[in-house]
């Protein structure tokens, strides 16, 4: 119960009691009217009951302290993931909220925030109207990132009790430009397995891996991190369990219990991949201690996949060429080489992907085979397969033709 009286200076003065544990363990208010210091006083009582009173000393925490106490433990993250939030709170997170106490901040700071990073011009630019821009505007994607990891700090505040609400929920982030998925058709898809036999000719990780991706639906990640035993030849199928991440490490493959299943390839792989398995090499400071020892697939050099650089020097050549290398010092001339020639927009590895559903989708396969061959737990995530075919585009101009001639 408040203890509720009036002082010689003629205000009303209300204290409560706070739970055990508080240092000090009560709270005084005042005001000049009783009713006002009564109502006070019942809700801080009442909030305590449920569970609800904040102690706004506890909002004096910094956003840095939370990150250092909370935001590298206690989340479970894959290390990618980990990787990942670290380089945002390092680069975009810290320089702007490290020394932040937690119960300041609000929405609004969070949306300046965002706005100032979308900027081209630094927050003191003076200059705005002759400036053409004093630094380098932040990705969309990286944004997101940033906030994200931003949000996930104070959702832990939250639950802390330093804070009641999180003001960077809700906060309006740039959109990122929609992917649109590039479906090759079996003659692309030709053109640029040609391309890559004719110019990596005996590169395991050029012709043959992309055109098992394409045959399997898996995932880059997926098809990098092949131990030779996960490989049945004799069934022709790869029971996929690991996955490759971007510093050329393995890890269990654990984004999703559909994620650990196995694929089947086709009888026109069949003699190249029992090669491949034979040849497969080892590796060391790929797999953790105890797991497999070779990989399938390998760089030119035998070592562990590198998505940016094989993306950059097998996929980005295929699809675009060689420009003519003149002799210089430890360098051959070499000749100007064509790529696949595809008309735009250029494809991704992950469009590979989505061709496998694709085509599956429109050979009337069940949709919930296709989530388990691609490691789907979200039907969502399936049936954008099921519309994403070009027979839709025939189906579309077939509708509308019936119309108008029901209507004429």
């Amino acid at each position: 119960m408040a203890w509720i009286r009036q002082l010689p200076s003629g205000l009303w003065a209300a204290t409560v009691r706070l739970p055990k544990g508080h240092d000090p363990d009560r709270v005084t208010e005042t005001h000049r009217l009783k009713g006002a210091i009564t109502t006070w006083a019942a809700d801080l009582e009442a909030d305590i009951r449920k569970g609800d009173w904040i102690d706004p000393r506890a909002g004096k925490k910094t956003v840095g302290e939370c990150w250092e106490q909370w935001g590298t433990k206690s989340r479970r993250l894959e290390q990618a993931s980990r990787r990942r939030d670290a380089s945002h709170w390092r680069v975009h997170v810290a320089p702007r909220w490290e020394g932040v106490p937690v119960g300041n901040i609000l929405k609004p700071d969070v949306t300046a925030w965002v706005v100032e990073m979308e900027s081209s011009h630094t927050a003191s630019c003076r200059k705005r109207d002759t400036c053409r821009g004093c630094k380098q505007p932040v990705g969309a994607a990286t944004i997101e990132g940033a906030v994200g990891v931003l949000r996930a700090v104070l959702d832990l505040a939250v639950e802390g009790k330093l804070i009641r609400d999180n003001p960077a929920r809700g906060v309006k982030k740039p959109k990122r430009n929609a992917h649109v998925d590039r479906i090759l058709d079996p003659a692309e898809e030709k053109q640029l397995v040609d391309a890559l036999n004719r110019m990596f000719p005996d590169r395991v990780d050029a012709g043959l891996f992309v055109e098992l991706i394409a045959d399997t639906g898996m995932r880059w990640e997926e098809a990098a991190a092949i131990p030779p035993e996960m490989i049945d030849t004799r069934k022709h199928r790869i029971h996929i369990a690991w996955a490759m991440e971007r510093d050329g490490t393995c890890r269990p493959y654990a984004k999703s219990t559909a994620g650990n299943r196995t694929v089947t390839y086709g009888e026109h792989l069949v003699k190249r991949m029992a090669a491949a398995k034979l040849a497969a090499k080892e590796v060391t400071g790929v797999f953790p201690k105890g797991g497999p020892t070779r990989l399938t697939f390998t760089s030119e050099k035998g070592d562990a996949l590198r998505y940016s650089n094989w993306h950059r020097r097998v996929w980005s050549s295929a699809l675009h060429g060689l420009p003519e290398r003149p002799m210089v010092k430890g360098h051959a001339y070499r000749a100007a080489v064509a790529g696949a020639g595809l008309p735009d927009p250029q494809p991704t590895p992950h469009d590979l992907r989505h061709g496998f559903g694709t085509r599956l989708a429109n050979e009337g396969v069940p949709v919930h085979e296709i989530m388990a061959l691609m490691g789907h737990e979200d039907l969502r995530s399936a049936q954008r397969y099921l519309h994403a075919g070009e027979a839709r585009f025939e189906r579309a101009r077939s509708a509308i033709k019936r119309a108008r001639t029901a209507g004429s």
